[in-house]
């Protein structure tokens, strides 16, 4: 194998620049930036994948299941064959363990709304007040409320 020295090797650049290349060079750098600034100022643009998609379905499908199992519901009132069902001494003892008297029934105003056709029907039926008082007393509702 032959040897070779580096000092017997002609000094002689294998490459040229091309002239003025380096007096040029800064305005292109400075011109390339300009326009790359430019164009991020100008342009919106979002990048959606198929993962971002999916992980905001199921993060949004999360929030609504919990949502669904947290949100109280309403209670709505009820039905007329649910309340038949309920015997009058279970509603005396009810109204007798919460403290309310015949007088805060009657202040009530949704009581007050519903019995209000109440005078029209015992109007219909031809019912003395005498008669109606006798049946009150007899009943004693005084002292079973």
């Amino acid at each position: 194998m032959k040897r070779i020295k580096l000092d017997d090797l002609e000094r002689k650049l294998p490459f040229r620049e091309p002239e003025g290349y380096f007096e040029k060079l800064p305005s292109t750098v400075q011109t390339r930036i300009y326009e790359q600034i430019a164009e991020k100022e100008t342009s919106f643009t979002v990048s959606w994948s198929w993962k971002r998609t999916a992980l905001l379905g199921a993060a949004a499908s999360v929030v609504g299941v919990l949502l669904w199992v947290t949100y109280p519901q309403k209670q709505l009132s009820l039905g007329e064959e649910t309340l038949s069902q309920v015997s009058d001494a279970e509603i005396i003892t009810y109204l007798k363990d919460n403290h309310i008297t015949q007088q805060e029934m009657v202040e009530e105003p949704q009581v007050n709304e519903t019995y209000a056709g109440e005078d029209v029907l015992l109007q219909q039926l031809n019912v003395n007040d005498e008669d109606l008082r006798k049946a009150i007393q007899d009943e004693d509702l005084e002292e079973a409320i």
